[in-house]
């Protein structure tokens, strides 16, 4: 519960003016099912846009590309979503990336692991627009 409440205090500050007691509330945004969330990942790959579609029975699909030349990175992947209140968890099918994070609104935010050891920082944004910022404050570290 402590390591929730860290994530929801830290990622609420990185994306400034968030309302964070929605996660304390239970008020949280609808399923994303059949929604588009435009992600940052910013300490593993800090040049490259990813675009996740989500469907309702759990699976998504990932495309990637060059934030700068808007070239494509990868074919797309494919995984696997759940959510639990504001706990949403990604896993790519056949890669060992994980995505565990918080949603609130319209941002999900959280830690990406490889092999089950942190990697990166996360934050998307739901939308075919990427978050405005992916940095955590100032004195906080990363990961």
């Amino acid at each position: 519960m402590l390591r929730f409440l860290v994530v929801v205090v830290f990622y609420g500050t990185v994306f400034g003016g968030l309302r964070t007691e929605a996660a304390f509330t239970g008020e949280v945004s609808e399923a994303p099912a059949g929604t588009v969330w435009t992600v940052l990942i910013p300490d593993a790959f800090p040049r490259f846009v990813y675009t996740w579609h989500f469907n309702a029975d759990g699976s998504y699909a990932e495309d990637g590309h060059d934030a700068a030349t808007d070239r494509p990175i990868q074919s797309t992947l494919h995984g696997h979503w759940s959510r639990e209140g504001s706990h949403m968890i990604l896993r790519q099918d056949g890669l060992p990336y994980v995505f565990d994070g918080v949603v609130l609104g319209d941002l999900y935010a959280g830690t990406m692991t490889f092999d089950g050891r942190a990697s990166s920082r996360f934050c998307a944004a739901r939308g075919e627009q990427p978050p405005d910022h992916c940095n955590p404050p100032q004195g906080i570290a990363a990961i």
